[in-house]
């Protein structure tokens, strides 16, 4: 399998669900680890790929909670930096995001003179390395753009740069492939359709997503089937609350 490494958000999720907007009181609150870096570095160990992830996280309990979920997922977490802030963290009330704390997150990163075969980026992390030469160093990068494509204003011959809808709307150059929603996804002149089904939880299916594409690139296969098999698996864990529940839940089987 493949070599990977992933420069991504390492963040706690705080997902927060309540009927009536007027009273506190029967809220249901799920805190666990989250970041697409995060999600993305998880879910490709998970199908077998060799993964290691830069970062960085707090000096708290939840920084450390975020290093066990990985580790434990077998990510190499070696060149994650422990810094004197809080862990970033992602707040969100009924799926709509209410506040996001990333200071930790727009710090430099402690990055490897070795590279991996293969770059998995977001632009959760700061701009000078989303737009440096980095991706020059790799055979070639997958580029998730959200959630801040307009940080970007530079673009790579190398690298397949991914976004939904609104994300590839505002990002200053042409997304390969595009993330659609109930309406499927689009690469190029292909487009396929998923099931039309709403998504009772929608955060993190772009996650699951991103795992199924990059991995079924690296294995070589054309892209109906690439696109086919991660509009499927992404579907599979639409009932799941959580970005990170959905990708340890996934089936790996394609």
């Amino acid at each position: 399998m493949a070599t990977i490494d992933i420069i991504g958000g390492i963040f706690i999720d705080v997902y927060i669900f309540k009927d009536n907007k007027n009273y506190v009181h029967d809220s249901n609150i799920t805190i666990i680890p989250g970041g697409c870096g995060l999600n993305v570095a998880i879910g490709l160990s998970r199908l077998g790929h060799k993964v290691r992830i830069f970062g960085n996280i707090g000096s708290d309990f939840m920084g450390e909670y975020c290093l066990k979920i990985l580790s434990e997922y077998g990510v190499d977490t070696n060149w994650i930096q422990k810094l004197n802030y809080p862990t970033p963290t992602f707040i969100t009330i009924n799926e709509k995001p209410l506040a996001v704390s990333r200071k930790v997150a727009d710090l430099d990163i402690l990055l490897s003179k070795n590279k991996a075969d293969y770059l998995f980026i977001t632009t959760e992390v700061n701009s000078n390395i989303v737009n440096s030469s980095i991706f020059m160093n790799y055979k070639k990068t997958f580029f998730d753009i959200g959630p801040r494509p307009k940080i970007i204003n530079k673009k790579y011959e190398n690298v397949i740069y991914i976004g939904n809808e609104k994300e590839c709307e505002k990002f200053s150059f042409n997304c390969d492939i595009v993330k659609l929603g109930l309406n499927g996804v689009r690469w190029g002149d292909i487009k396929l359709e998923g099931n039309k089904e709403e998504a009772p939880y929608k955060i993190g299916m772009g996650d699951v997503f991103d795992v199924f594409l990059i991995d079924g690139i690296l294995n070589n296969k054309e892209k109906e089937i690439i696109l086919k098999s991660a509009i499927t698996k992404s579907e599979s864990v639409m009932k799941e609350l959580g970005a990170l529940n959905k990708i340890i839940k996934f089936p790996k089987s394609h």
